[in-house]
């Protein structure tokens, strides 16, 4: 009886192990997925574009192991992930017309990188206001898995006037305490993306403080520009010190220009001018 019992609880822990080690067995299935892929990477696919009517936006397929054999890939435009989208964030993205992108329906995943890059090439000519969505799709793969999750991503554009890539030319003048007198001067020039908020309103690097949270927050209603700080430039300077000296902007060829100037937590003025240009 003794060596029965011994021999049930040996039979039990034998079993309980060996299903442990099943649960514990790792798929690794190539499964392919679009990086930045589904919702949570839609405000990373914001198109913006610099001065020429045509830009190349690189999307990229990766697989979570390297496949053993090639596999094809192919892709599409679908309108009902756009609408879906619209109807789940109250949204009003238009579909992006067939006139305004290009790019390859069909790739073939080697052997030899997870990673596979596909140009979409967008003419913003055909874009002008509105919202516009290109939803592409994983369509079908040949073999191995998909990962529904991230099969779409969602590039979209804004019909925000001022949004961009830009060159910005800036002169920063500090003084010590609140005199007149030139402690020292710096130019330097940086690149910038205006990124719109909304429809009126977008958001800018403040010299070479954005990495700081440190940005302006533009407003264009009735051709007339606006500018303001945003609360960490608030919080990081002497209260209320901050004054938009100067702020304009050309419809035209969206030129902008601001000056600012503020005193920080020590009592020393700052004067900040910045010339922006779209860049070529």
């Amino acid at each position: 009886m003794r060596f029965l019992k011994l021999f049930i609880c040996f039979y039990i822990i034998a079993a309980a192990f060996g299903c442990k080690k099943d649960d514990d067995t790792i798929d690794t299935t190539p499964r392919f997925y679009f990086v930045n892929g589904g919702t949570t990477g839609f405000d990373n696919n914001l198109v913006l574009f610099a001065s020429e009517d045509t830009i190349t936006y690189n999307i990229v397929i990766s697989s979570t192991y390297l496949p053993s054999k090639e596999v094809n890939i192919t892709l599409s435009v679908q309108d009902s992930a756009r609408q879906s989208y619209n109807l789940a964030n109250s949204t009003n993205y238009q579909l992006m017309p067939s006139s305004a992108y290009s790019f390859q329906t069909s790739v073939t995943a080697t052997t030899e990188s997870v990673y596979d890059t596909i140009p979409v090439k967008l003419n913003k000519q055909f874009l002008s206001g509105a919202d516009y969505m290109l939803p592409i799709v994983i369509t079908s793969i040949s073999d191995y898995k998909l990962d529904t999750s991230l099969r779409v991503i969602y590039l979209h554009t804004s019909a925000n006037l001022l949004s961009g890539i830009y060159t910005s030319n800036i002169v920063k003048t500090l003084y010590t305490s609140d005199s007149t007198v030139i402690d020292t001067m710096a130019n330097f020039t940086l690149s910038k993306d205006l990124v719109p908020l909304s429809a009126t309103q977008a958001e800018l690097d403040y010299a070479e403080l954005g990495a700081n949270g440190w940005k302006y927050i533009l407003t264009v209603e009735n051709g007339s520009l606006t500018v303001e700080p945003n609360d960490v430039i608030k919080s990081s300077v002497q209260p209320n010190s901050f004054t938009v000296i100067e702020a304009a902007a050309d419809a035209a060829t969206k030129d902008i220009y601001i000056k600012s100037s503020y005193k920080n937590l020590s009592g020393n003025k700052r004067i900040v001018e910045e010339s922006l240009t779209l860049q070529k």
